[in-house]
């Protein structure tokens, strides 16, 4: 059963710049954070009470999914995410109501996911449903080891 709203993600150029409304503006503060993940570098930033954000951007794969979107779409709202306790049950009863899920990898417990996309209001929506063994502590530390000024000079030199 989907549980959790985990966070909404938008596709940006440049991290530095796109993380200061979230951080001055609006408070946010950061929990993870990596540069160059599979073609393409994140960060999130959360807040006490809940919720989170995550900006991505292109990393070294300049034709990887994050450059083809800004290239699209421009700057802006990406996906959201939610969790799962059973993603493979998740997956198979969307098939069941005629709704068509790719890009699934079951290979490594502590991320697995997969996406489907929505039709919301006339507009398209893409939902990534996840499952991890670990807790959001857990996932913080295993993806944030890195401060966020490295973070964000590493995507910088990438870019």
């Amino acid at each position: 059963m989907i549980y959790r709203l985990d966070h909404v993600a938008f596709a940006v150029e440049d991290l530095r710049e796109s993380s200061q409304p979230w951080t001055r503006l609006l408070g946010g503060r950061f929990v993870q954070g990596m540069e160059d993940w599979s073609g393409f570098s994140f960060i999130q930033f959360g807040w006490p009470s809940g919720g989170r954000v995550e900006l991505i951007s292109p990393g070294t794969d300049k034709s990887g999914f994050v450059r083809r979107f800004l290239d699209r779409q421009g700057e802006g709202f990406h996906h959201m995410t939610f969790l799962s306790d059973d993603l493979r049950s998740d997956v198979l009863h969307l098939r069941e109501l005629g709704q068509e899920v790719f890009d699934e990898n079951y290979e490594n417990p502590t991320w697995m996911e997969a996406f489907t996309m929505l039709r919301l209001h006339g507009r398209k929506v893409l939902v990534q449903l996840a499952q991890s063994s670990l807790d959001l502590q857990e996932q913080d530390a295993a993806w944030g080891s890195r401060p966020l000024e490295s973070v964000l000079a590493a995507a910088e030199r990438l870019r």
